[in-house]
This record gives structure tokens, C-alpha cells and sequence, in this order.
């Protein structure tokens, strides 16, 4: 068997070595951010906080808006529709599509509190319809 070196030997050893050189790095682990859900700016709004965080904290404003349509309708034409609190409860942990044929069918949110869902119900049945 032939022991010498070769041009390929080289050629290895040279590219392990890149490759380990290459892997070094700072010291300081990196600082990976988690970005965090802020509630909407309230500018021309009348949304209070303690509503605008349950909102937030439940993806609400991803789709809704007070006046602005998004995917869902907003927060004043659902109020347009005098559903009581406890009905738009309901609604909400069992969407009807057939309700809002304009819009896509909503995902139900019967993994958020029900006091949660009746606090945003009550605020919105409070939201002044024009």
C-alpha cells in the first residue's frame, strides 16, 4: 500500500481545515428576538386598553378592526347587527358563515375564556352605530 501523500490528501486535509476555521465565530452566543404582539395603535380609536390587550392577546385585530374592513367585517358593522352580548359569545365559539356571506367563514374561539369573549362582546354591543 502507498502512503504518500497525494494531491487529494492535500486537497482534504487543506478543506477540513477551511471548514473548521470557518466554524469559529464570536464568542457571544447569538441573540435571537421573539417579536411580541403590541396592541393597535389607538390613534382614532376608541377602543379602551383593557378591551384593545384581550384583542390583541387574542388575535382578534389579525382580522377585525373598529372601522376599517380587514378579512372579517369591523367592529362597527358587527355592532350594526344588535346581537346581544351573550349571542355574540355564541358566535364566536361557533361561527355561522351564513351570517356574513361576504367575508370567509371566522375559526371558532372556543379556546379563549368565555369571560374574555363576553368582555369584547360587551364592548362591542357599547360601540355607537351611525
Amino acid at each position: 500500500m502507498n502512503l504518500r501523500p497525494t494531491f487529494y490528501h492535500a486537497f482534504f486535509i487543506f478543506t477540513f481545515a477551511a471548514l473548521l476555521a470557518s466554524c469559529g465565530g464570536s464568542d457571544e452566543p447569538e441573540q435571537l428576538t421573539i417579536p411580541q404582539s403590541t396592541p393597535v395603535d389607538k390613534k382614532g380609536s376608541d377602543i379602551p386598553e383593557d378591551v384593545n390587550k384581550l384583542l390583541t392577546m387574542h388575535t382578534c385585530l389579525g382580522c377585525h378592526r373598529l372601522d376599517k374592513k380587514l378579512v372579517g367585517p369591523t367592529f362597527k358593522d358587527i355592532a350594526a347587527r344588535v346581537y346581544t352580548a351573550e349571542e355574540m359569545v355564541y358566535l364566536m365559539q361557533v361561527p355561522q358563515p351564513e351570517n356574513w356571506p361576504d367575508y370567509p367563514p371566522m375559526a371558532s374561539m372556543s379556546f379563549v375564556a368565555e369571560g374574555d369573549l363576553l368582555a369584547i362582546a360587551e364592548w362591542i354591543t357599547e360601540i355607537p352605530v351611525e
